[in-house]
């Protein structure tokens, strides 16, 4: 045996090349193949409609069973042709991407003369296994703001949902998406395991993020997306979640809102180190924990954080903000004329709240503890903190040792 440095070497060389070319070849299998829509007969630049070129691109790519869809730099036009919704559908085990901000898909301006104009969607009755990243999707819109029976309020740019089938292990990651005179991204029924991260958005008109679902629904993270400063007037949230009833983990983690944060209907849900402009709001909301955000009120008299009917809420570390004399920084209510229910099991502890209105107000509560929270000082503010119709309420601060 030669147990030589030459021979060491050469052997470990050889050693190092083999593995290399298995990770490759693992790799590769992992990925599939790819398929350039430049192949299929998109053309950047042009006004040309891409559309069906792209769709070629996506159908070869169901065909061998997944791969990854590749849009070079440059424009690539988007049209709806007759009724299809949503336009593009993504089959399973399926990677679109492009080069980043400069691979641009985009609506044909007749956009703004229809509705229903969805770019991006799942494709059949069951989609599992899709990535989007490394794209800018423009919506095209002229709406400069909602206007009810006029917007067409549908045309969205990713939207993900399927009436008994199911749609998981989704992400949505490193996009522009802009100029939508609906929803820049939306989920609702079937979906499963979504991830959005790293997502800019800018000058929607209805919502930034909607994110629905309903039962068997679950498993949402939005993590590190912004809202970027536009020139509409949005009529809706950065990050907005309705019609959820059955919805169950949900966290939104670490974005930058420019238009608040409403949530309802979820159970089991995290708002976890936000910036806001404007409020963060949720109703019929089942084990709730909202931590470490800063809210700066955008302006009115509504409160900095507000829950309705909710069931064990842990409201901590905040900072809230808000300059209207009548602003209340933490609101908590239930038992209302048109449903009885009371909110219950709430905590409210150690937020930092600069407000001129009143801290902390509940109505309608029923057991809750509020304890070292930090607010401006106020001769003239009758208490900290204000209760009505609440019962087992615990307002105090720690034992000093």
């Amino acid at each position: 045996m030669n147990c030589s440095a030459p021979a060491v070497l050469a052997t470990t060389c050889r050693w190092i090349g083999a593995c290399l070319v298995l990770t490759l070849v693992l790799a590769s299998r992992l990925t599939g193949a790819q398929f350039d829509i430049r192949q299929y007969g998109a053309t950047p630049n042009d006004p040309s409609d891409d559309t069906l070129a792209i769709r070629k691109a996506l159908e070869a790519c169901a065909a061998a069973g997944g791969g990854t869809v590749f849009v070079p730099v440059g424009t690539y036009l988007v049209c709806r042709q007759k009724s299809e919704s949503p336009i593009l559908e993504l089959p399973s085990n399926t990677i679109l991407c492009g080069e980043g901000p400069a691979s641009v898909l985009k609506f044909d301006p007749r956009v703004n003369q229809s509705n229903f104009w969805r770019m991006l969607g799942a494709a059949g009755k069951d989609c599992r296994n899709v990535t989007v990243r490394d794209l800018h999707l423009d919506g095209s819109n002229t709406h400069p703001k909602y206007v009810k029976g006029e917007t067409p309020e549908h045309n969205h740019g990713i939207f993900l949902y399927l009436e008994g089938g199911v749609i998981e292990n989704f992400t949505l990651q490193d996009l522009l998406v802009e100029n939508f005179s609906g929803d820049c991204i939306g989920l609702g029924h079937g979906c499963r395991n979504v991830t959005i991260r790293g997502v800019s958005l800018r000058n929607f008109v209805r919502q930034g993020i909607q994110l629905g679902g309903g039962s068997g629904a679950r498993d949402y993270l939005v993590t590190g997306c912004q809202d970027l400063e536009g020139t509409v007037e949005p009529g809706g949230s950065t990050l907005h979640v309705e019609h959820a009833r059955g919805l169950t983990g949900v966290i939104l983690a670490d974005n930058r809102c420019r238009h608040s944060i409403l949530a309802g209907g979820v159970d089991g849900l995290v708002i976890r180190g936000n910036l806001v402009t404007g409020r963060i709001e949720g109703n019929y909301d089942t084990n709730t924990v909202v931590q470490g955000n800063v809210v700066r009120a955008g302006g009115g008299k509504r409160p900095v954080l507000q829950f309705g009917f909710a069931d064990g809420l842990l409201i901590r570390d905040n900072v809230l903000i808000g300059e209207d004399p009548q602003q209340i920084g933490v609101y908590v209510w239930g038992t209302s004329s048109y449903d009885p229910k009371p909110s219950r099991q709430v905590s409210i502890l150690d937020n930092v709240i600069r407000v001129a209105g009143t801290p902390v107000s509940l109505n309608g509560v029923q057991g809750a503890l509020i304890r070292d929270n930090l607010v401006e000082p106020d001769a003239a503010r009758p208490a900290e903190v204000l209760t009505k119709r609440c019962e087992r309420v615990s307002v105090g601060k720690r034992d000093q040792d």
